[in-house]
């Protein structure tokens, strides 16, 4: 008997969701991890584009934003249990467009109501800082006049927004908000790893989380119990890739061997399956 497992990948554009996709994919069906893939989905054009970039030693293009697709896998662990998982495929804009615009369409609603797991994608290195009376101190009467002169538009902190985004996903599902009451598994995924400034080998994706965005992490400590949550770190591909350059060491070693994940301990593992382990078990 199979158990349905619906994870819902959460991030917004440039994220590193379709990277990530890709080299799972090949993962399980090389059968090189803890899991192993025993049927293959019906569209396999999201993965194959991805994996056919990555052997050329090329980043993959991004997904369009209006994209939706449903990917579906049955894997197998060691101990050959089978599982049904699938997460959907989308233009991360469509993330922003929600917490925007206040507003969950149709296509989300059914992603949300099926999913048993969410996997939150928070890209750290490219977060801008909102300045504010704290950070930026007293300007100049030259700067305030200078700045009266220019309209800049109005922008939520990612505070605001990661937090806003679960306080949407957790209304829609209609799951209960209290403290340690969450029954959805939450894996926070520290994406693009190696671009990130500052944190050294035993750095625990935890308490990276803690340093750059801590009311994110106390909002999720308040609502998860700490057997339903997992911070890791990922870096799917290893290192940065080009869209021109041509990386000569991927096309000689295959994106099969590149990519790792930082598990809750700060311990790197080249096994990236087990990303999902934190949800499926």
């Amino acid at each position: 008997m199979k158990d349905q497992n619906n994870i819902l990948v959460i991030g917004g554009p440039n994220v590193g969701k379709t990277h990530y996709g890709g080299q799972l994919y090949g993962r399980l069906v090389n059968k090189q991890g803890l899991y192993k893939i025993t049927s293959p989905p019906e569209n396999l054009i999201v993965f194959r584009e991805v994996l056919d970039s990555l052997s050329e030693g090329k980043s993959a293009g991004r997904t369009h934003v209006s994209s939706n697709e449903q990917l579906k896998l049955e894997i197998e662990d060691s101990k050959n249990n089978k599982v049904l998982f699938s997460f959907p495929d989308y233009g991360g804009e469509q993330i922003d467009k929600i917490v925007n615009e206040r507003k969950v369409n149709s296509i989300w609603k059914e992603n949300i109501d099926n999913s048993t797991g969410w996997m939150l994608f928070i890209r750290l290195d490219e977060l801008k800082p909102i300045e504010d009376i704290i950070n930026r101190g007293i300007p100049e009467q030259s700067v305030l006049e200078s700045r009266n002169k220019n309209e800049i538009d109005l922008t939520i902190s990612p505070t605001a927004f990661y937090i806003e985004l679960l306080q949407m996903l957790l209304y829609v599902k209609g799951v209960s908000s209290y403290k340690n009451d969450c029954e959805v598994k939450l894996t926070v995924v520290l994406s693009c790893w190696d671009n990130i400034d500052g944190i050294s080998k035993e750095s625990k994706p935890s308490e990276v989380l803690e340093d750059r965005l801590p009311m994110v992490k106390q909002f999720i400590d308040s609502i998860w119990a700490q057997d339903k949550v997992t911070f890791i770190g990922l870096s799917s591909t290893g290192k940065t890739l080009s869209n021109d350059n041509v990386d000569e060491e991927y096309i000689n070693k295959g994106p099969e061997n590149f990519g790792y994940i930082v598990n809750p301990n700060g311990i790197i593992e080249p096994d990236l399956t087990l990303s999902i382990s934190g949800i499926i078990g």
